[in-house]
């Protein structure tokens, strides 16, 4: 199977080496100068539980590349998609199939514009994978990818894109319910995303302070009471305590908006935080604490600009 990885940072790596490792045809398409050229230069370099293998992948912007692919495997930011998708327009054939593991919603409807909701697979991933440097992914442990077809009608090759990753040791599972894991992890995201982008704090520094603790779970409850409201069983239990995980086991993290804003880069907002909201909106739930903070850190994208 021919496959671009679109997006070639710490996730989309790590599913290009493994894909590429199991004698799949994978090309990478990134648009950052520092990762071409690392991977043009010395291959991408993949450290894990079980060593360190370097991988030789071709690398480039989607205009290197001709003819049609088919799967494009999407990896960039949500705010990214639209343009990335855009770029990649002539690689779109017929047959191409899309998938997306990608955080936040709303990715899906993106894609659609350029390839068709049945041929598109939506999915989430809690593979961990850090981008040490360009060129260079560390994968401290394992992980899983749950699939489903974003029209929610299942083909045959679903189960084909999912023995793919299986045989590619990145442990698929096809879960009709995946939308449920997907808010989950956006309820997740939302809360810890948000006040850590907003205040600079740490997890750890979060879990110490009963205020920042407060401000988490409140956006927490907001986004599964939204996903409640689309018919989604979200476990709420569930959902707390990967966030009491998170408070005790990842206390020196910087969470990615975080990092993307004292970076000077775009956040994640219309994907993550902004996406609760607006679907609040769409569902009749009340939504003020993570409105407030979405409209919060737009102020703080457009006082960078």
């Amino acid at each position: 199977m021919r496959i671009a990885v679109i997006g070639a940072g710490a996730m989309g790596g790590l599913f290009a080496a493994r894909l590429a490792g199991s004698g799949q045809d994978v090309s990478l398409i990134d648009v950052a100068p520092a990762q071409i050229e690392a991977i043009k230069a010395n291959g991408l370099r993949l450290t894990g539980d079980d060593g360190e293998k370097t991988y030789s992948l071709p690398i480039g912007a989607a205009e290197r590349y001709t003819g049609a692919f088919d799967l494009l495997i999407v990896f960039t930011k949500g705010m990214h998609t639209e343009a990335a998708m855009a770029a990649a327009r002539h690689l779109i054939g017929p047959q191409t199939l899309a998938l997306t593991v990608q955080n936040g919603i709303g990715n899906v409807e993106t894609i659609e514009a350029f390839i068709p909701r049945e041929r598109i697979a939506m999915g989430m991933t809690n593979w961990p994978s850090t981008l040490v440097a360009p060129g260079h992914i560390r994968v401290p442990g394992d992980g899983q990818i749950r699939i489903w077809a974003a029209n929610g009608v299942p083909s045959p090759g679903l189960q084909d894109l999912c023995n793919m990753l299986e045989n590619a040791g990145l442990n698929c599972e096809l879960d009709p319910a995946v939308e449920v894991a997907i808010w989950e992890k956006l309820a997740f995201n939302a809360a810890l995303n948000s006040l850590a982008a907003a205040t600079d704090l740490t997890v750890g520094e979060m879990a110490d302070r009963q205020e920042a603790r407060q401000i988490v779970f409140a956006i927490l409850s907001e986004a599964l009471a939204v996903a409640k409201a689309r018919g989604l069983d979200v476990d709420v239990e569930r959902t707390r305590q990967s966030v009491e995980h998170a408070f005790a086991h990842h206390r020196p993290h910087k969470p990615s908006m975080l990092q993307d804003r004292l970076a000077g880069r775009p956040m994640e907002i219309g994907t993550i935080t902004g996406a609760v909201a607006r679907e609040g909106l769409r569902q009749g739930v009340s939504t003020p604490v993570t409105a407030a903070f979405a409209n919060l850190l737009s102020l703080f994208e457009r006082k960078n600009v």
